[in-house]
């Protein structure tokens, strides 16, 4: 087979949001990518994250902060020890 024509997918290990911010990102720039998770359905509670400068920045170079900034919580009342 060409090199040219040669065609494979990049295998991104768990579905989390790493996993899931990499295989947007390889999608943009035209890879395919499949993700491999081991839990068997995806869970939308008892979880929480919290998102700094950085990560705004990079969530803003996939697309996607705008949304998020819509739908987030914001505490302002934070302490962090």
């Amino acid at each position: 087979m060409d090199s040219a024509e040669e065609t494979r997918d990049i295998v991104i290990v768990g579905g989390g949001i790493c996993g899931l911010a990499t295989a947007l990102a390889l999608h943009r720039k035209g890879l395919r990518s499949i993700i491999l998770e081991k839990s068997e359905t995806l869970r939308d509670t008892g979880s929480a994250i919290v998102i700094r400068a950085n990560g705004w920045q990079a969530l803003d170079q996939l697309g996607v902060a705008s949304e998020l900034r819509q739908r987030a919580f914001h505490n302002t009342n934070e302490t962090l020890q």
